[in-house]
């Protein structure tokens, strides 16, 4: 069919076809090297972008649930804070006290104010209480105290004694603390809405 010298030149057509196409190939390709170099790293900061993104996309969804959580915490801090005074006079607790004490019949009462105890941004200032209490009424006390509306107080020390001459009212000692804002704290309206 081909002769010798037929199959020769074929085979020098056909290995220099196959070096033409592997030259074109090379050449191809060392052109669009660089460039899916590029895109791939573009693909890859893309990728790790939209990663962060969507940590941060669930971030919000997960605050945005807790929305009504939060709102909550708030007004909590925010009654917390009215209740806190920011001066250290004694005259609304002496007050509160002088009404405690003419609901719950408290007798013989004595009242000192001691150091103030710095606790970073509030003060606790205690009071030291001497006075005579039947139990009823001590509990009573207490509990008007401790979960007043106005003032946020909480007793510390209690040590309650007994006296043979008057077995129903018992000699009561008692520390009481309230609490002074002594730095200015920012507003929980600007803090929520950063």
């Amino acid at each position: 069919m081909f002769s010798e010298m037929d199959k020769k030149v074929l085979q020098v057509i056909l290995v220099v076809g196959v070096v033409a196409v592997l030259g074109l190939f090379y050449h191809v390709w060392a052109k669009v090297n660089p460039e899916v170099k590029r895109r791939d790293a573009a693909i890859r900061t893309n990728t790790a972008e939209i990663k962060r993104k969507k940590e941060e996309l669930d971030d919000l969804k997960a605050w945005r649930a807790r929305a009504a959580e939060i709102g909550v915490i708030v007004q909590s801090l925010e009654e917390k804070i009215a209740r806190l005074p920011r001066t250290r006079s004694a005259r609304e607790f002496f007050r509160i006290l002088r009404e405690c004490v003419r609901m719950t019949n408290l007798t013989d009462l004595k009242v000192q104010r001691l150091k103030e105890i710095p606790m970073g941004a509030y003060e606790e200032v205690p009071y030291l209480i001497v006075c005579r209490a039947r139990y009823h009424d001590l509990g009573q006390f207490l509990a008007l105290i401790e979960q007043h509306r106005s003032q946020i107080m909480r007793l510390k020390t209690l040590d309650i004694s007994n006296d043979i001459k008057r077995p129903s009212r018992h000699p009561v000692t008692l520390r009481v603390a309230t609490f002074v804002f002594t730095q200015p704290l920012p507003r929980t309206k600007e803090v929520a809405s950063k």
